[in-house]
């Protein structure tokens, strides 16, 4: 299971380091991505800090520049990996707290699972919103 869940966010880093080029290439418009990349970033560094039993000082919905955003993602996501390599067990409970202050509990193996789909689904939102920027607004008013 160790060598799926490293290879999973070896995958993650690849993405977020191709995600940060295209971002930092300046070839978006619309200010939703910002609101992405930042989310991502987040709900990495809050998730990592409850597997490591911190209460995190982190918001889900901060925005940082895009400078910043990519590089504490790609920061993060470097983090992750070596989170994985020293865990040895994916099936422990942790407990935390959400937003709102309601406590919970999760496996690792589900929140490290969460957190790559997670990724993942706001990169393919951005994708959208970049297809629809070059593909519909180039020749209309959006």
């Amino acid at each position: 299971m160790k060598f799926q869940l490293i290879t999973l966010f070896e995958y993650n880093l690849w993405a977020n380091q191709k995600f940060g080029e295209t971002l930092k290439g300046g070839a978006f418009k619309n200010p939703k991505i910002l609101t992405f990349i930042s989310h991502i970033l987040n709900a990495q560094l809050i998730w990592i800090d409850r597997i490591n039993g911190k209460a995190s000082e982190t918001k889900v919905w901060t925005e940082y520049p895009i400078e910043s955003a990519v590089d504490k993602l790609l920061e993060s996501s470097q983090a992750w990996l070596e989170m994985l390599e020293n865990e040895s067990d994916f099936d422990r409970m942790i407990s935390y707290q959400n937003a709102l202050g309601d406590s919970h509990s999760s496996v690792i193996y589900d929140i490290i699972s969460h957190v790559a789909n997670h990724g993942t689904h706001h990169r393919g939102q951005y994708l959208c919103f970049d297809l629809w920027e070059n593909l519909f607004c180039s020749s209309r008013s959006c």
